[in-house]
């Protein structure tokens, strides 16, 4: 290890270092401690925290319920999710949110943006999410989303990973401690968002404030041991009930299927597991959503099974709760679209609520290969292909699982979607991988996309929010 970061110290002219996130990084020259920000003497080395560093649940730090109103009294309460797929996702985000802050809301008050009360969100598009929330009180600053933007495309890459060349005591690191490239990236992260070492605590103390408060936050990651939806929020387990109240009522099932479809079906929050949400970094909250199995380690969090509530008890089966530790992947392993906790969510809403729906989506599109001939399928392609299938199936079925919970009349959305209008530029929009960078091109091209895309769903967008004022929660 050490001779091989010897070697690449020594050379000169631009190097390629490939690393086990499956990316290659451009190495470049004489590269100062100012400009890695690395340095046995810097904040940025010593304060490396590994990621799974919670606290046990204690009764004061339970989360408290509050009400999800809507930003204005008899309109829809307007509720966003939001995709994942690396800095594209990140940076697509921020892109369609400039355009939204332009359209007049139809309420009559300020921009559709800033009725959005609950973000749930997967992956990168947590970063996305993280930011705007923290920095919502500048939203209306001049250069907000040129900032936006800006940190939304920085090369995370390079900034966690690619000082290993420079600064060898941070791959030592690595190897002779539980640090994990993952505990990297969500220290970046925390820069990046640029607020701090913000915990749960003081992201409530925002979402709760009487003023003009910022989304509601909701970060989706994957328990790789239950299989389940992991939700990371200030909101209390109470909001995130169980998706279908009856598994599988015309089919029979063995006592051990039937138990694994109900716990699969149920959101887990961090008092499931005896745990406090409150202390936990939001940076490490992200890092942990955008843990991509194999690319990145998950998040191995403590399980405290003497701290879990007695109510709570049966949401985290016996086997979990018997665990030292829960691991924490990408939250589009389980769906990547961001929507799966909304409907939780919903389920704890009064009927008759109208709520209107705002997803963001910048995923690759799952669309059938044409085979003109023998095909070599590489690792990559199946395990993209296999992530896909999965994540986009269950769209299919939320409008008809809403239905149950919901007034239908009392709910509408509109998908905002990367796409291309013209071949040639869908393609190359298609083809921005899901990395933590951005090429020039890349930035350009997603800018344009969402303008189109925004742009196309504009009319529908006022139509479909005064449907639900017009509608009045009817059925």
């Amino acid at each position: 290890m050490m001779t091989a970061i010897q070697l690449f110290q020594g050379m000169r002219g631009g190097i390629f270092l490939f690393l086990a996130v499956g990316c290659v990084l451009v190495v470049q020259p004489k590269l100062t401690e100012a400009q890695t920000n690395y340095s046995p003497a810097s904040s940025a080395y010593h304060n490396i925290v590994r990621v799974g560093a919670n606290q046990p649940l204690t009764p004061e730090q339970r989360r408290r319920d509050y009400k999800l109103t809507p930003r204005y009294p008899g309109r829809p309460l307007v509720m966003m999710s939001i995709a994942g797929g690396g800095s594209r996702a990140a940076y697509y985000t921020a892109c369609v949110m400039e355009q939204l802050a332009q359209i007049p809301s139809p309420s009559g008050k300020g921009s559709i943006l800033d009725e959005v009360r609950v973000i749930s969100t997967i992956s990168a598009g947590s970063l996305a999410a993280a930011w705007y929330v923290l920095h919502y009180d500048e939203r209306h600053q001049p250069d907000f989303f040129e900032r936006f933007k800006k940190a939304m495309s920085a090369n995370l890459q390079w900034r966690a990973y690619g000082h290993m060349a420079v600064f060898p005591p941070l791959a030592l690191q690595l190897v002779a401690t539980p640090i994990t490239r993952t505990d990297l990236l969500a220290n970046e992260m925390e820069r990046l968002l640029g607020a701090g070492m913000v915990t749960f605590d003081d992201l409530r103390e925002l979402e709760t404030r009487p003023h003009d408060p910022p989304p509601t936050l909701i970060i989706n990651g994957t328990a790789l041991n239950s299989g389940q939806r992991v939700v990371m929020t200030n909101l209390p387990p109470s909001r995130f009930p169980t998706q279908v109240a009856e598994v599988g009522p015309s089919v029979s099932l063995s006592p051990t299927d039937q138990g694994i479809l109900q716990r699969l079906v149920q959101p887990l929050t961090f008092e499931d597991f005896g745990s406090d949400i409150g202390s936990f970094r939001l940076a490490q909250a992200v890092a942990a959503s955008a843990a991509y199995p194999v690319a990145l380690a998950p998040v191995r969090l403590n399980i405290y099974p003497d701290h879990v509530p007695r109510e709570l008890l049966g949401r985290a089966d016996e086997a979990l709760l018997e665990s030292k530790y829960l691991y924490v992947a990408d939250g589009g392993v389980y769906e990547n679209e961001g929507m799966d906790p909304l409907i939780s969510l919903i389920r704890t809403l009064p009927a008759n609520q109208p709520i209107f729906l705002i997803a963001i989506d910048a995923s690759q599109r799952m669309e059938t290969v044409r085979v003109t001939g023998h095909k070599i399928w590489d690792p990559f392609s199946v395990v993209r292909k296999l992530y896909d299938i999965g994540t986009l199936r269950p769209l299919a079925y939320y409008g008809s699982i809403l239905s149950q919970y919901h007034n239908p009349r009392a709910f509408d959305g509109v998908m905002i979607r990367m796409e291309g209008y013209e071949e040639k530029t869908d393609r190359f929009l298609q083809s921005i991988p899901t990395m933590f960078k951005l090429s020039s091109p890349h930035r350009r091209a997603l800018d344009q996309a969402a303008f189109e895309n925004v742009e196309r769903m504009r009319g529908e967008l006022r139509r479909s929010y005064l449907r639900l004022v017009n509608r009045k929660g009817r059925r």
